[in-house]
This record gives C-alpha cells, structure tokens and sequence, in this order.
C-alpha cells in the first residue's frame, strides 16, 4: 500500500510529465507552461496536468496494441478537450 507522501510524489510526477507533454504539443503556449513547471502550480492546471498524463499514456497504450478504433478516437478527443481546457485556464489566468 502506497504511503500518502508516495502518492503526492507520483502524483507531482504525472503533472509534470503532462506539462511536458503540453510543452510539446502546444508550442505557441511553451513560454506561459515553462512558468508552471515549478512546486507552485495552481491546483486546477496540476489536476489538469495529471489527467493529461493518464490520457496520454491510455491512448498510446491503445495505439501500440491496435485498441478498437473507437476508443483510440474517444481517447483522442478527450486529449484534444484537455488541450482546450489548458489553453483556456493560461488565457483566464495570464
């Protein structure tokens, strides 16, 4: 059983692989996602960030393993959603 600090820790870790996946995949916002890759995030882009991740790596799982095209385009849209969101939550907050 994880400890409580074992699951802030890898939680901290997938906002912070989700941000660099933002990083990289919205690169006209690469500037303002630099600025939150610090302990300071607020918790609205960390969730958002980490959910991202998960995203992510669900979809890519399901690409490697030839996952019903169904779900590859329902997880596609949910990155794409994320994606907006996190452009929105930069636009309110800078």
């Amino acid at each position: 059983m994880a400890s409580d600090q074992e699951e802030i820790e890898g939680s901290r870790g997938n906002a912070q692989s989700g941000l660099r996946r933002l990083m990289l995949k919205l690169p006209q916002h690469r500037a303002r996602l630099a600025t939150l890759a610090g302990p300071l995030v607020p918790a609205r882009l960390r969730d958002l960030f980490e959910i991202y991740d998960e995203a992510c790596i669900a979809l890519d799982g399901f690409r490697r393993s030839s996952g019903s095209e169904l779900i590859i385009e329902e997880y596609e849209s949910v990155c794409a959603e994320l994606e907006a969101d996190v452009v929105r939550e930069l636009a309110r907050r800078y």
